[in-house]
């Protein structure tokens, strides 16, 4: 894990970046999740290389950060789909809220992650352009406190070039009309388990994808997987034989509970 900080127009780090290095997902222009029911709602089934992809949500939530960290793993990964960061991944962290243990418990490399601290919104936007346009340079991600026309098009014209993936968060309502974005994803918290958390991820925007269309994303933290899901699994209600045997057993344990009580 290294840090990144900005600070009138230039970028200072604790180490010498990712200069040199070739881009990630050279020998394709898309990468896919691997999680192929998500995959499914995508364009062409698949996300876009060299170019910006937006996750929104609404404001009384938290920012989708895990479903974030899950699409920058698969940008950054090799070529030949091996999991893990193998590649940089730039991630604009100005109130420090990043936890790093976190990141590794996702399988991402965290010698590849670069926590950029911007002092402002404007030294944020002018990082965030100078990042995606860097060859070496998997996925950007961040979260801009606001997003202008131009400098959504910024965005979008240094992904293309540099060949990065951008990963913008942003809170749904209020200014979400202006992007620049190949695909736009609503994220939102769905109900889970004890040891199970939900979102359901929607496309809303994607020429060629499956827009309207939902999944559900599933993080089991027992074993730390991970799947999509097209809708939760119902479960069989109970016929009146099986109501009637719980019933049943219920009364013995009850009955055996209160001779072991009392002797």
């Amino acid at each position: 894990m290294q840090l990144i900080s900005c600070h009138h127009g230039k970028l200072q780090t604790l180490s010498a970046a990712a200069a040199g290095l070739k881009r990630a997902g050279a020998a394709g222009r898309s990468f896919v999740t691997g999680l192929p029911a998500l995959d499914a709602l995508a364009p062409r089934q698949s996300l876009a290389r060299g170019a910006v992809h937006e996750l929104l949500f609404d404001r009384s939530h938290a920012p989708p950060s895990f479903v974030a960290a899950l699409v920058a793993r698969a940008a950054a990964a090799d070529d030949d789909g091996s999991p893990g960061a193998s590649f940089p991944i730039i991630w604009s962290d100005p109130r420090g809220e990043i936890y790093p243990p976190a990141l590794a418990a996702l399988g991402l490399d965290l010698a590849k992650i670069y926590l950029l601290r911007p002092a402002s919104a404007a030294d944020e936007a002018w990082a965030l352009t100078e990042c995606l346009r860097c060859r070496g340079v998997a996925a950007v991600v961040a979260q801009p406190q606001r997003l202008s026309r131009i400098e959504a098009r910024r965005l979008q014209l240094a992904a293309e070039r540099g060949g990065a993936v951008g990963l913008l968060l942003r809170p749904a309502g209020r200014g979400d009309a202006v992007y620049a974005a190949a695909t736009r994803w609503l994220v939102t918290p769905a109900p889970g388990e004890r040891t199970v958390q939900r979102w359901t991820i929607q496309l809303i925007h994607g020429h060629g994808g499956r827009v309207g269309q939902t999944v559900i994303l599933e993080w089991c933290r027992e074993d730390n997987s991970v799947r999509a899901v097209d809708k939760l699994a119902d479960r069989p209600a109970a016929t009146p034989a099986e109501k009637s045997g719980d019933s049943a057993t219920a009364t013995i344990d009850a009955a055996r509970a209160a001779r072991r009580a009392s002797a």
